[in-house]
């Protein structure tokens, strides 16, 4: 039973990362959303795809929340150089919500 979960939870992160890549629904939301310019789309994709598979890494090794944190101000960093200012808090703005639908306050 953990097996066949394992795998269809592993394949459901690869099809997500695939449609990202492809610029699928989500890619092309936050493209659309922060209005990216088509040389800073594969820039963007290209740091959040590390993103996603450092904190893939992290929590295959049980890696802390500083380190998982750590991952995050990097990716920030990274996109700071990428995007604008407008676009950088867009991108902040939307991070939050994703963040509060994940842990609401109880």
């Amino acid at each position: 039973m953990k097996n066949t979960i394992l795998r269809l939870m592993m394949a459901a992160v690869l099809c997500a990362g695939m449609s990202f890549a492809q610029g699928g629904k989500r890619g092309g939301r936050l493209a659309d959303a922060l209005d990216l310019s088509a040389e800073q789309k594969p820039k963007v994709e290209a740091i959040l795809k590390e993103q996603r598979e450092a904190m893939q890494a992290a929590r295959k090794n049980n890696a802390s929340k500083e380190d998982r944190k750590a991952i995050q101000e990097k990716t920030r960093t990274k996109l700071s150089e990428v995007l604008n200012a407008e676009q950088m808090q867009k991108f902040e703005k939307g991070a939050k919500k994703v963040k509060h639908r994940r842990k609401p306050d109880a």
